[in-house]
């Protein structure tokens, strides 16, 4: 089964850096990696390219102006250059555990999606891992409390993933996929014509995403024990929590309560026309 790892970035490319560094050195490689990237100033076309011989998958580089935090855009632009069959998402500030890339791809099924949940490091642990570690998969800074909670809420997740199956018609519609660390077939994505681009600006996208995967009767699912991603400390997105799309989501309540499962505009019919520059990095 030919996989695709879609990383989106926005500037950080020191994180982006790391990301493929650990990428590589999973016990299960990736075919191909596409870099959806959301209008960055930096040169991440500059970074892969002096990468790209010290990388064992193909790389693809597509790239949006920046206008707002278009992420669902981002992503959707990376689907429809991506050649695999399983979608793996990460953000460009995820590492993960030696395993990762295999746990996603040993626990795919048909009318499954896969979620995981981050180990979300403090500025002092991110900045004490250093390259070797990273690639060594040496992640001692973690502490216990922080492993425990991941598998906590593996143990939540699988709750709600039994529950969904003995009744199907629950509203508490759980595990929630998280977008920048999950997995799922591409044809499922195309089936809800992928991320709803209508969401600008952060927060929501997932939710939505994830909530028109289970009204197409896919069942979500945690797989993340013992493999589990991290996420490397930066200053946040988001001002106190605030959501841009808050007042959209509540627009869409009654479509949802519908049972739809298809967003208006997504990857058939793109709600913004603006140049997406496209380029496979040769090695």
């Amino acid at each position: 089964m030919l996989t695709t790892a879609i990383i989106t970035v926005r500037n950080r490319s020191e994180y982006l850096n790391k990301c493929l560094i650990n990428l590589a050195a999973q016990s299960s490689i990736v075919e191909e990696v596409v870099i959806a990237d959301d209008g960055s100033e930096e040169n991440i076309q500059a970074l892969l390219v002096a990468m790209k011989d010290k990388l064992p998958f193909a790389i693809k580089y597509v790239r949006q102006e920046f206008s707002g935090f278009r992420v669902a855009r981002s992503r959707n632009n990376a689907v429809l250059c991506a050649d695999g069959e399983l979608l793996i998402f990460y953000d460009s500030d995820i590492i993960a555990t030696k395993n990762y890339i295999k746990m996603f791809q040993d626990s795919i099924k048909k009318r499954l999606f896969l979620t995981s949940y981050p180990i979300r490091l403090s500025a002092e642990q991110t900045e004490k891992l250093t390259i070797s570690d990273i690639e060594q998969f040496n992640f001692d800074t973690v502490t216990a409390k922080q492993k425990n909670k991941i598998r906590r809420q593996f143990i939540v997740d699988r709750y709600y993933n039994v529950l969904n199956f003995i009744k199907p018609t629950s509203k508490k519609k759980q595990p929630k996929l998280r977008g920048g660390v999950c997995a799922l077939f591409k044809e499922d994505f195309f089936a809800i014509n992928g991320y709803d681009e209508k969401f600008i600006g952060w927060g929501n996208e997932d939710d939505n995403l994830g909530k028109r995967l289970y009204r197409l009767g896919l069942n979500g699912y945690n797989p993340s024990f013992n493999e589990y991603p991290l996420h490397l400390y930066h200053e946040p997105f988001n001002v106190n929590g605030f959501r841009a799309n808050k007042e959209y989501v509540r627009s869409l309540a009654s479509l949802m309560r519908s049972g739809e499962y298809r967003c208006e505009f997504g990857i058939d019919n793109r709600f913004q026309d603006d140049p997406i520059n496209y380029d496979e990095i040769k090695k």
